[in-house]
């Protein structure tokens, strides 16, 4: 038992990066793991559906808010330098784009609920190519390092 308890003090795990990226890092996974299991229980239940953009329609600020966030995840797709994530951002901004262009264009209800079921899908696998970017981002800076002088306690 003493052994194993040696060994285990002997080593720490380092994060080569800091406090407040890492920390911003945990919080972003948490956010995106949270979003895609909501998206998952929203198409297992069937609630997904674009109706709920009526909103969009009588305000100004609402319709400002879907615009502004299509042309950030376009904007978001092409500041990545790596093709996965700039797969996902496209997902995410075309998935955004149709789901505000559906309610302008009076479409059939029957696309509304195809579209949405797609669109739940394209946000779906977004958000699983982004938690494996920042899960990939984790494994390249968090390492086992040894203990320069295991013998002397901390103070």
């Amino acid at each position: 038992m003493s052994q194993k308890t040696s060994w285990w003090r002997s080593w720490e795990i380092t994060v080569d990066s800091n406090w407040v990226m890492t920390i911003g890092m945990v919080l972003l996974f948490a956010i995106i793991a949270f979003l895609l299991c909501w998206s998952i229980r929203d198409l297992l239940f069937d609630k997904v559906d674009y109706r709920v953009l009526q909103g969009a329609r009588n305000g100004w600020f609402d319709a400002l808010t879907y615009a502004l966030g299509a042309v950030y995840c376009f904007v978001f797709a092409y500041s990545f330098p790596r093709k996965h994530l700039k797969v996902a951002f496209l997902l995410l901004a075309t998935e955004y784009t149709v789901r505000f262009a559906i309610e302008y264009l009076h479409v059939a209800a029957g696309v509304h609920h195809s579209a949405a079921v797609a669109g739940s899908i394209a946000r779906q696998v977004a958000y699983t190519i982004i938690l494996v970017a920042i899960i990939q981002w984790f494994k390249s800076l968090v390492r086992w390092v040894s203990l320069s002088n295991p013998g002397v306690p901390d103070s």
